[in-house]
């Protein structure tokens, strides 16, 4: 059954001049409608609230108005106030809707690449931001500091909630050139510096062949050829071309670190979860600079699979302190500091790897030679006029 939700009276009109009434309400922008009636006598409708200046309308052109009846959710629930399920079922409504509004029910994510989706999603995981978990334990300044040391392939990433909803925003470390569209013609050019390994080309010209060297925008596949006549065909140039690349990268690492270190003060949180969520009744995370390790329990009952897991967070405290550096855990760090540059770089494999590590002022510069093995190719929208300024060999 419909209801309306806002409050409306219906009212019965007694006098001789109901038309005049009527006109003095519409003057007076009261807004009268569904106006009937039913054995001689005019009834009507209007909202609760403007109900009171209708009276004052209905005393200057001398007639009487009285309530019928009230229609709307708030007259209907007040005829229950006196029946205690009733009552007592609203009231567990409420608390449950309040209940569920601790947690956060949509993760949302932005500007993730396909090939960092599944990564993406072990680390959120890690991070402890899935759905089901507390509210109060989505801090945006934490998650981000756990999420961007575990996942080095983007150069900031933001944590914002609103309500149940947690939305997660990645920024790369580089953008990448956009894909010319299939029915564009188009050639494909490299986008790096190296020695062809293999060709294969799919649709176009190939202008390379194992063995060649080429340098950033050198065309690989052309989309122009020659077609019937002395007409020439564009098309969108399809394949995959890799070759060996030549890649350096460096870092500086200092003796002299700011680094944290435990107080000794550990903080135990149990926290029982039955379907995935957790019940908010033993303890709160604590404020300041911690770091946390969790531990998932389940009960181990044979032949029965329940639903409950204790989730045991030992949340560790630390403080910052300056101190000197070993030169085996600073190469250490310019090593990994590396490994998180490199793994921006899309490649296959690596050929050979040299490392090279020299002494500076206060630390230390650790630097490698890669040669990878990558797919060099990336697409060039071919204009029209491209057929009268170059010809295909």
């Amino acid at each position: 059954m419909w209801i309306r939700v806002k409050e409306t009276v219906r009212f019965a009109i007694d006098g001789e001049m109901p038309e005049r009434f009527i006109n003095i309400a519409n003057r007076r922008r009261l807004r009268i409608f569904n106006l009937h009636v039913i054995d001689g006598r005019m009834y009507g409708f209007i909202g609760a609230g403007d109900f009171p200046l209708l009276r004052e309308a209905a005393g200057k052109a001398g007639v009487t108005l009285s309530v019928t009846d009230r229609l709307g959710l708030v007259p209907r629930l007040r005829r229950y106030r006196h029946r205690a399920g009733f009552v007592l079922g609203a009231g567990l409504f409420c608390l449950i809707l309040w209940y569920l509004s601790l947690f956060v029910w949509f993760v949302e994510t932005e500007n993730v690449p396909d090939v960092y989706a599944v990564s993406v999603s072990d680390a959120l995981q890690q991070a402890g931001l899935r759905t089901g978990v507390l509210t109060s334990s989505v801090e945006g300044d934490l998650l981000e500091k756990e999420l961007e040391a575990g996942l080095p392939q983007f150069r900031m990433i933001r944590v914002t909630r609103m309500g149940c909803r947690a939305r997660v925003q990645f920024i790369p470390l580089r953008t990448t050139t956009p894909k010319a569209a299939d029915n564009t013609p188009c050639d494909l050019i490299a986008d790096d510096a190296g020695e062809i390994v293999s060709v294969i080309a799919c649709a176009g010209l190939p202008l390379v062949k194992p063995g060649d060297v080429v340098y950033p925008g050198d065309t690989l596949i052309s989309g122009l050829f020659n077609g019937q006549g002395d007409r020439n065909t564009l098309v969108h140039a399809e394949g995959s071309v890799t070759a060996l690349v030549e890649y350096t990268c460096s870092t500086v690492v200092p003796f002299r670190q700011t680094v944290t270190v435990p107080t000794g003060r550990v903080v135990h949180i149990h926290r029982p979860m039955l379907f995935g969520l957790e019940i908010p009744l033993f303890g709160e995370k604590p404020r300041g600079l911690f770091r946390r390790s969790v531990r998932e329990v389940r009960p181990d009952i044979p032949g029965l699979s329940l639903p409950f897991v204790l989730r045991n967070e030992d949340w560790t405290e630390l403080c910052y302190v300056e101190k000197n550096i070993p030169e085996e855990t600073c190469i250490d760090q310019g090593e990994a500091e590396l490994r998180r540059k490199l793994s921006v770089i899309p490649y296959e494999e690596t050929v050979s790897s040299d490392r090279r590590v020299t002494p500076v002022n206060g630390g230390i510069r650790v630097t490698r030679h890669y040669v990878l093995l990558r797919e060099i190719s990336q697409t060039r929208p071919l204009l029209y006029n491209d057929s009268e300024l170059r010809q295909p060999e």
